[in-house]
């Protein structure tokens, strides 16, 4: 796998960054790559060479949290370093997996694995639901970008979504007042156009959070699925 490590000591990681080459990885060290994540003024070219991030456990959870709201998830796995040798109990969905501090390199090589193993099980699977609320959104009366928003928040599930977290991934720039408002205009058109098939708003804004999928919307796109993906939208 084509790893990056995010740490803000890089010479602490030396070790560990040893035993994941060791293993046949690319792996990829920074420091500097925090704060253009956290700015939103990092290189996308680069990060689509990679297939996981590994967080250091330098980093504090709420600092990775934020990160991980700003980064595409589609193509890549999260790992996360850390102290406990009893994580693997308090799991938390946000990551692929867990690394321990102290795992052995057959460990970590079980670990990756695993998480490679699962990419690969659930590619095609997601590569017809994704066609499938394509086809569908084609169908929708919607420009491109307004079908660009609808789609990432449909990959969002029950998240509500930051504007800014949208505008980086849209326009991806910044999020000026320019893009922002750009963005709100978009909002609104989808809004408009889909008023009359949904009866509500389709994009819902949460105030002072950003914006979420209406159910309705939602359900319209997945409703011939065999399985659906949770979505627990309180009306």
């Amino acid at each position: 796998m084509q790893l990056l490590l995010l740490t803000k000591v890089p010479l602490y990681e030396e070790n560990f960054e040893r035993q994941l080459k060791q293993l046949g990885n690319e792996v990829y060290c920074s420091n500097s790559l925090i704060t253009a994540f956290k700015q939103g003024t990092f290189n996308k070219e680069l990060l689509a060479q990679f297939e996981g991030i590994i967080f250091s456990e330098t980093m504090y959870d709420k600092e990775v949290e934020e990160l991980i709201q700003v980064l595409p998830k589609e193509n890549l796995k999260f790992f996360r370093r850390i102290n406990e040798v009893s994580c693997d109990e308090t799991f938390d969905s946000i990551y692929d997996a867990w690394i321990p501090m102290d795992s052995s390199l057959e460990r970590v090589r079980e670990i990756l694995l695993v998480a490679e193993l699962s990419k690969l099980a659930s590619k095609e699977a997601d590569r017809s639901q994704q066609i499938t609320v394509k086809q569908k959104l084609s169908d929708l009366n919607l420009k491109l970008k307004q079908k660009e928003i609808v789609y990432y928040l449909i990959q969002s599930g029950d998240r509500t979504v930051p504007r800014e977290e949208i505008s980086r991934q849209i326009w991806e720039k910044a999020p000026t007042k320019s893009v922002l408002a750009s963005l709100s205009k978009v909002v609104s058109k989808v809004n408009e156009k889909l008023e009359n098939e949904f009866g509500d708003e389709a994009i819902q804004t949460v105030w002072g959070q950003g914006y979420r999928l209406n159910k309705k919307i939602f359900d319209f796109l997945y409703d011939d699925l065999s399985e659906k993906p949770v979505l627990t939208i309180v009306e």
